[in-house]
């Protein structure tokens, strides 16, 4: 006998977050609209009587669904779209440092690196867990309205901070006061940025992320390729107001599609009776608030340090070839790091089917081939990291080879580490999350305190920091703490 399932109903064109398909076929046992599903109750997955899944003749598992197909495809898209943002943005980054002399380009990168901090750092955790709010069986309403609400508030905040550390900043941007002021407004765009990212991975709308994701970084190459070609001896403040303006100008005009349900759902659990508020999303973001900090910290620190440390002329130019190395080491991060929320919806109903086992494995499988991979890592970046650094940003700009080696180690430890942590992010292990990270981060002060030299001593508390941090993740995914319950909010 086949599985029950729920009539599905068609989605409402223009209807916004509020209302969607349902789709609970993909979440195994009770389920809104079948006999003894108790309103207002979520039934935990113990209890929940399980239908056995057909298998074929051959008894090779289970086929594949429409639904699985059709978010495989969109993980796809996602990817694509990963790929080409990530070479933009490096050859961005190229332009610019084609542009600005080393010392310069050093400024910008501190710029670059804090901007990573105050954006990505501050509101991934909003993306995460607006996409995951949406994915969860019998989602609560005003998901998109209490996330926003919550970003604004952050992003406030962050002004006043930024603001505060002016003068601190003012150096370490080479005394550009407009650095600052772009740096301020970047706090603003990226609170509608990364809820709008959120709702529209949590919405299944992969290729519509995807392409605002290129569109962005199409955006960031012509403005810093028309800055180029047109003002004879640029600083470093006006390229910073590339990235302001790209990220307002892809990311703007979706948001208010959003805000005004103008975007059309795709699968998506059925809308519950529970209403999401501000307070809500913050009390799950302010555990992941902390993590993403101290994951941005960590693999954004050293670029801001070693030209912040730099003593003269010589020290701020062996400052820009590093962070031109360092930009360069961490490529597969730049395609693999905003793909991270995109795994959040696939794991999210992996666990609620109760596979937590299946996950154990996969995550002991990561950890193998991420420790060959970061042999290969220093392997390659010993032989040819220096020439792939003069190649891409110009010959003033190489590194030594055993310092591409080691930043390319890093690299991989730091790859662990986010592929762990969106495990424990969709196991609603939220304050696991920010132990992880802390521990790194705690390891990376310690090193930078104890290495006098002034690169290596960035270098080793990358390695270190991302090395600690990705096994005491590993550790927490695997210990028998036992799960919260995998409620709806």
């Amino acid at each position: 006998m086949p599985p029950v399932r729920a009539p599905e109903q068609p989605a409402a064109e223009g209807s916004g977050h509020d209302c969607g398909p349902v789709t609970d076929g993909r979440f195994r046992g009770v389920g809104p609209g079948t006999p003894g599903y108790p309103p207002g109750r979520v039934t935990p997955i113990s209890d929940v009587p399980q239908v056995p899944a057909r298998t074929s003749s051959a008894g090779r598992g289970r086929a594949l669904t429409p639904t699985t197909r059709s978010r495989t495809r969109s993980l796809g898209l996602v990817g694509l779209g990963i790929i080409g943002s990530g070479l933009l943005v490096n050859g961005y980054l190229a332009i610019i440092a084609r542009s600005l002399p080393a010392a310069e380009y050093a400024y910008f990168g501190a710029f670059w690196s804090i901007a990573l901090v105050v954006g990505f750092g501050v509101f991934l955790p909003i993306e995460q867990e607006t996409a995951r709010l949406m994915q969860v069986p019998d989602r609560p309403g005003r998901v998109l309205h209490a996330s926003l609400f919550t970003a604004l508030l952050l992003a406030a905040a962050e002004v006043v901070v930024v603001l505060a550390l002016s003068p601190v900043l003012v150096r370490a941007f080479g005394g550009e006061v407009w650095t600052i002021a772009a740096l301020a407004v970047l706090c603003i765009a990226s609170a509608g940025q990364f809820v709008m990212r959120g709702a529209l991975i949590g919405m299944d709308r992969m290729d519509r992320h995807a392409l605002v994701m290129l569109w962005d970084t199409v955006l960031r190459v012509a403005l810093a390729g028309a800055v180029a070609l047109l003002i004879a001896d640029p600083d470093s403040s006006i390229f910073a107001w590339t990235l302001v303006l790209a990220i307002l100008l892809a990311h703007g005009p979706q948001l208010l599609a959003l805000a005004r349900r103008r975007t059309r759902m795709g699968s998506v659990p059925d809308l519950g009776d529970a209403t999401m508020t501000p307070r809500g999303v913050r009390r799950a973001v302010l555990p992941l608030l902390l993590g993403s900090l101290c994951a941005q910290l960590l693999l954004n620190g050293p670029p801001i340090l070693v030209p912040l440390l730099a003593r003269d002329l010589a020290q701020a130019d062996m400052a820009g070839r590093f962070v031109a190395g360092y930009t360069l080491a961490r490529i597969p991060l730049f395609l693999m790091v905003p793909l991270q929320t995109a795994l959040l919806p696939v794991l999210t109903r992996l666990l609620h089917g109760g596979d937590r086992a299946v996950l154990r494995k996969v995550t002991l499988r990561l950890s193998a081939g991420l420790l060959a991979l970061a042999v290969v890592a220093f392997g390659l970046g010993y032989a040819i990291g220096p020439w792939l650094v003069g190649l891409v940003f110009g010959q003033g700009y190489r590194l030594g080879a055993f310092d591409m080696a080691l930043l390319s180690v890093g690299v991989a430890a730091y790859l662990g580490m986010v592929l762990v942590t969106q495990v424990l992010v969709a196991s609603v292990r939220h304050s696991h999350v920010a132990w992880a990270w802390l521990s790194g981060v705690v390891v990376a002060v310690v090193t930078v305190l104890v290495v006098p030299d002034l690169l290596l001593s960035a270098e080793l508390a990358f390695v270190l920091g991302s090395t600690v941090g990705w096994v005491v993740g590993t550790v927490l995914m695997l210990s028998r703490t036992r799960n919260r319950e995998l409620t709806r909010v």
